[in-house]
């Protein structure tokens, strides 16, 4: 298990080692100890979640007061992570990373970075663990489409986003709060 950082302080690209041999592979895909080694603290998680979408939905951007691991293990989706902790000096700095299929990787997301992912695939299973279990109030939501973060989606056509995420203000409103 390779873990690099991403670019942004505090989120964390996790390639597991694949075993493959003619039966198939067997992939390790959490080991909580070289976790804790690499974001230098305890992690004690409390929560998974499981998202099943088809081709285009776009989900997010939300910000949470949890860390998250996500993981898509059936399909492909362009995760996009960005920093909206206005105190890191990556600050509105967003990564963008097609994960699963051909890349097995995990991003490991600290609170205040914001997570959003777009299906490329027909279809994909998503799986996030956190630190915290939800609560409603706790997260914010931020327009995936936002101007003033010049996202570059890998979208063909027009998104499927549901009601509450269109209904998200721009980064500029929230920091006006």
């Amino acid at each position: 298990m390779e873990i690099k950082e991403a670019g942004i302080e505090g989120a964390y690209i996790i390639t597991p080692q694949t075993y493959r041999d003619n039966r198939g592979f067997l992939r390790e895909i959490f080991r909580k100890s070289r976790l804790e080694e690499k974001i230098g603290r305890s992690l004690d998680l409390e929560q998974i979640n499981h998202s099943w979408s088809k081709k285009n939905v776009l989900r997010g951007i939300h910000v949470a007061p949890w860390s998250k691991l996500v993981y898509c293990y059936r399909g492909t989706a362009q995760s996009v992570i960005i920093d909206l902790r206005q105190d890191s000096k990556t600050f509105g700095k967003y990564i963008s990373t097609i994960i699963g299929g051909e890349n097995p990787v995990q991003i490991f997301i600290s609170p205040g970075i914001g997570n959003s992912y777009l299906v490329l695939s027909e279809e994909a299973d998503y799986i996030y663990l956190t630190d915290k279990e939800w609560e409603p109030g706790k997260e914010v939501g931020v327009l995936w489409n936002d101007p003033s973060l010049k996202i570059n989606w890998k979208l063909i056509g027009v998104p499927i986003v549901s009601e509450k995420d269109k209904d998200n203000p721009l980064l500029e409103t929230i920091l006006r709060r």
